[in-house]
């Protein structure tokens, strides 16, 4: 035999001696010529292969997805960087700008769709502007914050040391500081008519605590906040109630023992009075 065959389709390899005719040929694409490293576009340092998001100046980059392997490549890019298929035109997902500007950086914010998640986000710092209702049905589909997670360009997440308060991208007003989840342990910002925005690695966090069931935890912790407040206020009242008793019961002695008697219902009131002392 003097042709090869080829490792990803089990085609047969013409290596200048001509195949069989009975022998069906590869038809895999041609390999890439591009270079194993890529450079960012924006600060020209060495990209990682499927790379999301610069690890140098964390500029988000303008990207295609690949049909075949599903890994992430540059929009100008021909072949996959992982596989090597050719790209079609239409996987292309770089975004389109819009007119409003990151609250922390004042860069442009450009409309992008991660899986199922449709979000503003700044290509300087990272950060996402997200409506309430996409956010909302995310969290209540089970598998969909995986998707998004997995979607999503990796980004460090650093715990806040400072509060700073910031506008709403949409209306300027200025958003409210809210712990997501209650103990999920990320504090987002809010805007009741626009939405949620993320710093850069927070939406991250809140799709992985979603995902552990961490809401459901959080729904657990606070009926059990609401029922021990409830037992809390009954008992203050029982205590109140026994209280105006023993107020009476105190009266009612008084007139029992100038009667020279012990009146039962006295003794009665002192019993339940004695329970709460």
């Amino acid at each position: 035999m003097d042709y090869a065959i080829c490792l990803g389709c089990g085609g047969a390899v013409d290596e200048g001696s001509g195949i069989p005719d009975e022998e069906p040929p590869c038809n895999c694409p041609p390999p890439s010529i591009e270079p194993a490293t890529v450079s960012c576009p924006t600060c020209g340092g060495a990209l990682k292969v499927g790379a999301r998001a610069c690890q140098f100046c964390h500029c988000t980059l303008a990207t295609r997805r690949c049909g075949d392997c599903a890994a992430w490549n540059l929009a100008e890019a021909i072949h996959c960087q992982a596989c090597g298929r050719v790209l079609a035109a239409e996987q292309a997902g770089g975004g389109d700008l819009t007119d409003r500007k990151c609250p922390r950086c004042s860069g442009a914010l450009t409309a992008r769709r991660y899986g199922e998640l449709d979000v503003e986000e700044c290509d300087g710092c990272g950060g996402l502007l997200v409506a309430q209702p996409v956010m909302d049905r995310i969290v209540a589909t089970k598998d969909a914050p995986t998707n998004v997670r997995v979607a999503l360009p990796e980004r460090p997440y650093t715990r806040e040391t400072q509060v700073s308060y910031i506008r709403c991208p949409a209306c300027g007003d200025m958003m409210n500081r809210r712990a997501f989840g209650q103990i999920s342990g990320v504090v987002v910002d809010v805007c009741r008519d626009h939405g949620v925005w993320f710093d850069p690695g927070e939406l991250g966090q809140v799709l992985t605590f979603v995902e552990r069931g961490g809401l459901g935890e959080a729904r657990r912790r606070e009926t059990e906040t609401l029922k021990e407040a409830r037992r809390s206020v009954r008992s203050e009242q029982m205590r109140s109630t026994m209280g105006s008793m023993g107020s009476q019961s105190m009266a009612l002695e008084h007139q029992g023992m100038t009667g020279g008697m012990r009146s039962p219902g006295v003794q009665f009131l002192k019993a339940l009075v004695s329970l709460w002392s």
